[in-house]
């Protein structure tokens, strides 16, 4: 065998050895690390367990309950300023960007809401993803109203938190401004810092939007669709219709206080409600069926109505009934 001949079945076999070693160090390790609520392994996706979440916030919860951190609702609700003042905002993006871009952006500004609240009649106190909220200044998020309300039918005390995308977990110590009629208030979570998502109004019916929120505990959905409407509704004959924004994105409870926003990022409405409808009894007395959801966000005008110096509306405290049966959410 001549010497060059040697030489390159050397070389070729030198190669297969190396192409063999690159081809191993880039398989998969199928290694899972945690950081204690979001599984971390070498997928570059973001993988949340939903179980793990809610049970890592859950004991810092326990923990700043131990240290005196959290704010009971009926505190809040007492000492809501009377005027709001400006807020900070970021300016309103142009550069439109691809769905999964947009997902990766908007997680990062969302935030969970933790709710520790205490069951009616009883001395039991429970756990669990409630609610949504995003960033709109430093340290304040916007979310529904409703969602930092003690609701009686539910609660007879609560205490709230922030939860971020990292499993980070900030109490929430303050109501800054409210609006009853947007269904809509910005909250302080002090030492939270998200990258801010900007407020844009004057959305128009076909545009589309997309929606990151926890709907039921499945935390990081997202969702898309487009608008449906654009309306005014009065959730109480004492106070001035707000204006609000139906879309076709899917949310369900749990994603009030969720941003809604176009492709660029921007918000142009917050997840307020579901209304259903499904059928009615005829004149006849024949069943007319039919399934149609409208799902109702505050426009953005009213959120940014709450970023300007004005005056906020009283948060009620309602009194449960001792009589009144409750139907309980089943804790997670």
């Amino acid at each position: 065998m001549s010497w060059w001949i040697r030489n390159l079945l050397l070389s070729s076999a030198i190669l297969i050895l190396l192409l063999g070693t690159v081809c191993l160090s880039a398989a998969p390790t199928n290694e899972v690390k945690t950081n204690g609520s979001l599984v971390l392994s070498n997928d570059s996706r973001f993988i949340v367990d939903d179980e793990m979440y809610e049970k890592a916030s859950g004991k810092q919860v326990d923990q700043f309950l131990k240290e005196g951190k959290l704010v009971d609702y009926s505190y809040l609700a007492k000492h809501v300023p009377l005027l709001h003042d400006p807020q900070r905002l970021a300016p309103v993006e142009t550069n439109f960007m691809p769905p999964p871009d947009l997902a990766d952006r908007l997680r990062k500004s969302t935030a969970a809401i933790g709710l520790r609240y205490l069951e009616p009649h009883k001395k039991k106190w429970n756990y669990m993803i409630a609610a949504t909220a995003f960033a709109v200044a430093p340290e304040i998020l916007s979310t529904s109203l409703h969602v930092m309300t003690i609701d009686p039918e539910m609660m007879r005390e609560a205490q709230a938190v922030a939860i971020t995308d990292d499993g980070e977990v900030y109490p929430i110590t303050e109501i800054v401004a409210t609006s009853n009629r947007g269904d809509t208030c910005l909250v302080r979570a002090p030492g939270l810092t998200l990258p801010l998502l900007p407020l844009r109004g004057g959305v128009r019916p076909g545009e589309p939007v997309w929606c990151m929120s926890h709907p039921d505990g499945f935390t990081y959905m997202f969702t898309s669709g487009e608008v449906a409407r654009i309306s005014r509704e009065r959730y109480d004959e004492k106070i001035p219709p707000g204006l609000h924004v139906e879309v076709t994105a899917e949310y369900c409870p749990g994603s009030s206080g969720a941003a809604v926003t176009d492709a660029a990022g921007n918000v142009v409405a917050q997840v307020s409600s579901i209304n259903n409808y499904d059928g009615f009894i005829s004149s006849d007395h024949k069943s007319v069926n039919g399934i149609v959801s409208a799902r109702t966000c505050t426009a953005a005008e009213e959120i940014l109505a709450l970023t300007t110096s004005g005056t906020n509306d009283a948060i009620p405290l309602p009194s449960p009934d001792p009589l009144k049966k409750h139907r309980l959410p089943k804790p997670r």
